[in-house]
């Protein structure tokens, strides 16, 4: 008898140690991902949460009404919920609101539960659950509580609600949450000015990629390039993190037309990066301002050159940027120099893909100028007054004196032009461009423009069109054939 109860007890001992290691490797494995989600690392974090759950439920499945079963329960239903898996997190958390009695418990349950319905896009629920949690008596959960309440506000579209509640929540990711709800209100200075006190606390690149994209949209690119030089200024920022802002900061200055600013930005990334494949790609954005710059077909050659010898040294990523931009540069280059329709696309290339509005006004104008005759002049006209504005003036009286009644010269007044519809599809036509004009747009039926010493001719005759054949169908953006008078001279 006495060797069946050093038997049971020793049983009940390893029972008892099993739910104890269980229960530690938990609780570890729970800290371990708020430390990962506290220093950016979200998938790692989830991950470990989810390893979290598995041990949690064992302890949950082998010891039901143990001392630690309320404590699994509610970590194996956290668990689920932060590794995103809240269809199975539903069941555990819904027994821990019901059931568990212990507050600092019901807190963490009502919080997993929230974000679920956050997730889920359940407001009402969510909003009921973290009311009682942002009265808390524990200073981090109330923190929590409160961010949570400001994502439903942002959810809700009340971004005004949204930074009051991010405002009141201590949690790190509060302040760029509530800088960013400001700026997507139009609070932009308040936006800014909250962002130098975020740029004190610690550094996620990811954070801030985002939060200088949301300046430069609320405000401009210029803000954020000041945004950021004070950001790198105050911290110190990996190399690679700040070849990357560097970079993306030197895109958004491309875009508006900030080519010299740009070029600065592309030169630093490549300096705080070089040998990176981010480094590279600053060299290569370099070389993209420099094509912008072009005014000549020659200066766009010497940046082909460049960008040639550029490759040797490139791989990877930089190296498929640098083909592409390549790619571009050489269908400019060598592009067809007698059809019409190709030298006409080739300045649109140089406009659309390269982003070089002096070099595509220029070829727009020596268009115009070597093809007097063709459909597309008075179009190759209208594009470079809108490239050059200083030249508008002067393009605009070869317009009204050379194509006075030309569809484009019509639409450029702001007048009605029903030809304008058939000349735009002639065009798509010539660069092997499908299109589908509806009929509303086309007005009356005229004939396409055709070539000729004047331009193109401009509005049906007094007549009106030839009436369609019986039974001959309506073709969206095309026009039924009729044959076109000469142009009088």
């Amino acid at each position: 008898m006495r060797a069946a109860a050093v038997g049971l007890a020793a049983a009940l001992a390893g029972s008892a140690c099993g739910y104890y290691n269980g229960m530690w490797s938990a609780d570890h494995l729970a800290g371990q991902a708020r430390k990962q989600e506290q220093e950016g690392r979200r998938e790692e974090a989830r991950a470990s949460w989810a390893q979290a759950a598995v041990k949690a439920e064992s302890v949950v499945t082998r010891h039901p009404h143990g001392r630690w079963a309320d404590a699994a329960l509610v970590l194996q239903g956290e668990g689920l919920a932060k590794s995103a898996d809240c269809d199975r997190a539903a069941a555990p958390l819904a027994r821990a609101l019901g059931s568990v009695k212990d507050t600092a418990l019901l807190e963490r349950a009502a919080l997993a539960a929230a974000e679920c319905d956050l997730a889920g896009r359940d407001l009402a629920a969510a909003e009921r659950l973290l009311g009682p949690v942002t009265r808390s008596a524990d200073g981090r959960r109330a923190a929590h509580a409160w961010y949570l309440s400001g994502r439903l506000a942002e959810l809700r579209g009340d971004r005004d609600a949204a930074a009051e509640r991010y405002g009141r929540s201590a949690e790190r990711a509060a302040r760029p949450a509530r800088a960013q709800v400001l700026l997507a209100a139009g609070h932009t200075e308040a936006g800014v000015a909250l962002l130098d006190t975020v740029a004190h606390g610690d550094f996620e690149e990811e954070e801030w990629a985002g939060l200088l994209a949301d300046v430069s949209r609320a405000a401009s690119a210029e803000i954020a390039r000041r945004t950021l030089d004070r950001l790198l200024a105050r911290r110190h920022v990996p190399a690679g993190s700040r070849a990357r802002l560097l970079l993306a900061d030197a895109d958004r200055l491309f875009a508006v037309g900030a080519l010299a600013a740009a070029a600065a930005r592309y030169g630093q990334a490549a300096a705080a990066a070089p040998d990176s494949t981010d480094g590279q790609r600053g060299r290569v954005g370099e070389l993209r301002v420099l094509a912008a710059q072009a005014e000549s077909l020659a200066q766009l050659r010497a940046v082909g050159e460049r960008l040639g010898a550029l490759q040797t040294a490139m791989g990877g990523a930089a190296a498929a940027d640098s083909r592409d931009f390549e790619r571009r540069v050489r269908q400019v280059l060598d592009a067809d120099n007698t059809a019409d329709a190709a030298l006409f696309h080739r300045a649109e290339l140089v406009r659309d893909s390269l982003a070089a509005p002096r070099l595509a006004a220029s070829l727009f104008l020596a268009f115009a100028r070597q093809r007097t005759a063709s459909l597309f002049a008075p179009k190759a006209l209208v594009a470079a007054a809108q490239l050059a504005p200083e030249r508008a003036e002067s393009v605009s009286a070869v317009l009204q004196s050379a194509y006075p009644a030309s569809p484009y010269t019509l639409a450029l007044r702001g007048d009605a032009s029903p030809g304008y519809a058939a000349a735009e599809d002639s065009l798509a036509r010539a660069l092997g461009v499908a299109v589908e004009l509806p009929p509303a747009l086309l007005g009356p039926q005229v004939a396409p423009p055709v070539p000729g010493q004047r331009g193109p001719p401009l509005e049906p005759p007094a007549a009106g069109p030839a009436p369609l054949r019986p039974g001959q169908p309506r073709v969206p953006g095309r026009m039924p054939e009729r044959r076109a008078e000469p142009v009088r001279q």
